[in-house]
Order: structure tokens, then C-alpha cells, then sequence
């Protein structure tokens, strides 16, 4: 009896050794385990910080050629052909050049002003010249890089021909176009627009009243700032 005791006792301390060897590689796989969860789910947060910034950056990309904002401006340079419209055969197709500014009130709303200048031969072998000076408002849609300017303006113009003069004359103009954002500088395009330039006068000393139309249709380049 005494040596079954003796014997199991030794088997009991035998077995202590066992059992918590057992009870440290459950704990160490445990551990072992949050921390390959810990690195995975920080991995993932990191991968979703990289795809909402990458989002985000291509968001600005598109939206940057999409709109304009508030504060900004541009400088417009363009020539043109000048068609008269309500003359018969007394003009002839002539050219003009403009020059203009606008500054934007917000993404799509702009206020600014124009110089032009322009000419058309007559049929005794002069040359009507106009000078019209106007301001006005743009409203301005955009469709990715491609922009769509309509442009009211109103102003003064200075007019000769054969050596008359004829100041200050009433000018308006209403211009359409189409552009082209090529960088964030620059943009170019096509634009259209209608001159309207009367003469009034109070009597009919020198000359009655009249009026002119003008079509002008040419290429335009824009610098932004």
C-alpha cells in the first residue's frame, strides 16, 4: 500500500511541470494572437486614411477645373472678325481686338469690364473706327475642364469715319463662348458676340439718328490669377 502512495505521488510531481508548460503556451498563443489582431486592424485603418485621402485628392482635382472661386481673376486677350449687320452694302468685313478683366464674386459670378477696338472700310474707300469701352457681369457654367462664359455689358463708345467724331456713343454687347481650361493659368476658346452702337442726335443739323449691329466672332486666350 505504502509503495502505490509513494508511487503515485511521484507521478503527481511529474505532472505539475506538464500542466503549466500547457498553461504557458495557451497564454503566449493568446498573446500572439492580439497582437497580430491589433497590427491588422491598424492596417486597415491606415489603408482606409490612404483611400479617403486619395478620395479626397481626386475630388480637388476634378472640382478644380470645374469652378472657379471667389477672389479670383483673369485677364482676356482676343481678335475677331466684325461683321456689320444692318448697313446693306455701305461696310465691308472688318477685324477687331479686345482687351478685358473680371474678377470672380463666387464660383460662377463675375463682374468686370472691356476695351475694344475696331474698324470696318465703306464703300468710298473709308474707314469707320470704334473704340467702345463697357462693364458688365459674366456668368460663367462649367462642365469639367471646358468653360462657358455669357457675358451683358453696357458703356461708351468713340466713334469716326471720313473724318467725322462721334463721343460719347452709347455701346452694349452680349458675348458668348466656349473655353478650354489647358492649365490652371491659362485658358483658350471661341466666343461670339453682338455690338450694338447708336448716334443720337438732338437735331437734325448734322445727321439723323442711327443705330449699328455688329456680329464679332474670333478666338480668345484667358490668363487666371
Amino acid at each position: 500500500m505504502k509503495r502505490i502512495l509513494s508511487l503515485f505521488g511521484i507521478l503527481l510531481l511529474l505532472s505539475v511541470p506538464l500542466f503549466a508548460q500547457a498553461e504557458t503556451d495557451d497564454s503566449g498563443s493568446d498573446q500572439t494572437e492580439q497582437v497580430e489582431q491589433g497590427q491588422n486592424e491598424q492596417s486597415e485603418e491606415n489603408n482606409t486614411d490612404e483611400n479617403q485621402d486619395d478620395e479626397e485628392n481626386i475630388v480637388r482635382n476634378e472640382q478644380h477645373y470645374a469652378r472657379n472661386g471667389r477672389g479670383d481673376q483673369f485677364l482676356k486677350i482676343g481678335v475677331m472678325g466684325n461683321f456689320p449687320l444692318n448697313f446693306g452694302d455701305q461696310l465691308t468685313v472688318g477685324g477687331s481686338a479686345q482687351l478685358g478683366y473680371y474678377r470672380f464674386l463666387n464660383g460662377w459670378l463675375a463682374l468686370g469690364g472691356e476695351l475694344m477696338a475696331g474698324y470696318n472700310p465703306t464703300i468710298g474707300s473709308n474707314v469707320f473706327t470704334f473704340v467702345p469701352i463697357t462693364f458688365g457681369a459674366m456668368v460663367q457654367p462649367c462642365a469639367g475642364r471646358f468653360e462657358f462664359p455669357v457675358t451683358l455689358s453696357v458703356g461708351f463708345a468713340f466713334e469716326t469715319c471720313a473724318n467725322k467724331k462721334y463721343f460719347p456713343g452709347f455701346a452694349a454687347k452680349a458675348e458668348s463662348g466656349a473655353f478650354f481650361r489647358i492649365t490652371e493659368g491659362w485658358s483658350v476658346g471661341l466666343n461670339a458676340e453682338f455690338l450694338y452702337l447708336p448716334e443720337w442726335y438732338t437735331s437734325t443739323k448734322n445727321a439723323d439718328s442711327d443705330y449699328g449691329i455688329f456680329m464679332e466672332a474670333g478666338v480668345s486666350a484667358r490668363y487666371h490669377f
